[in-house]
């Protein structure tokens, strides 16, 4: 039964998206619809129905989208309260300028990143439970690919592998990740929180400082809940 279920998914995904335009033979529609496609409408990114080109690559890092309307990326942060997500979302954006903007179109045509196949497709590439997968989306017209690549430092090192990986430090490195990370990080208003599409939750310690607001806050929740 279960099988079945997945057969008539998968015939019912891949129809959605091909009345919308033309797909890549590397398309990973179940992946797409079950991870990717309620982040990207709460972060309120260009969808693939929309007819707007763009150029999206993101993890649970951020997501980077570079299109004629915007360039950014932005970080986000789920509340969690007793275990349970309370709906609230803390979103930062960060604008790339013109020159962070053309380093990322170099790097990507330099690399050749849209003509490497997704991760099922390589024959050396590995898969596990735990790690971090890496996503490229690509709108063109009437064409649209989506790839994702699992945890490019676990693989061996072969020639994709070695591609991606040095792909994604180029660009922490372009757009400072590692610093406005941290910005992020101090800036979020929850004591409790976490991401979609990981399993870790993290905490804002508490201190002398933000325990009276600590308290206020779990007061109102409890109010709220009841």
């Amino acid at each position: 039964m279960r099988s079945i279920l997945f057969i008539v998914f998968s015939f019912f995904s891949l129809s959605l998206f091909a009345q919308q335009y033309e797909l890549t033979k590397d398309i990973d529609t179940l992946y797409y619809y079950k991870y990717e496609k309620p982040i990207i409408e709460k972060l309120r990114l260009i969808k693939p129905t929309e007819k707007k080109d763009f150029c999206r690559f993101s993890s649970d890092k951020y997501y980077l989208e570079l299109s004629s309307k915007s360039n950014k990326y932005l970080m986000y942060a789920d509340e969690i309260w007793e275990g349970k997500k309370t709906g609230k979302t803390f979103i930062k954006e960060f604008d790339l300028t013109d020159k962070q903007v053309n380093e990322i179109k170099n790097l990507i045509i330099s690399l050749k990143i849209h003509e490497i196949p997704t991760d099922k497709q390589i024959k050396d590439w590995a898969f596990g439970f735990d790690g971090i997968t890496y996503k490229f989306e690509l709108k063109n017209g009437n064409n649209y690919s989506y790839k994702h690549y699992w945890t490019p430092t676990s693989q061996q090192k072969f020639v994709e592998s070695n591609v991606i990986n040095y792909f994604v430090i180029k660009i922490d490195e372009i757009i400072d990740y590692q610093q406005n990370s941290k910005k992020f990080t101090k800036e979020i208003p929850y004591f409790s929180w976490t991401k979609d599409g990981v399993s870790w939750n993290a905490l804002k310690l508490i201190n002398k400082n933000n325990y009276s607001e600590y308290k206020r806050y779990k007061k109102l929740m409890k109010k709220n809940k009841s």
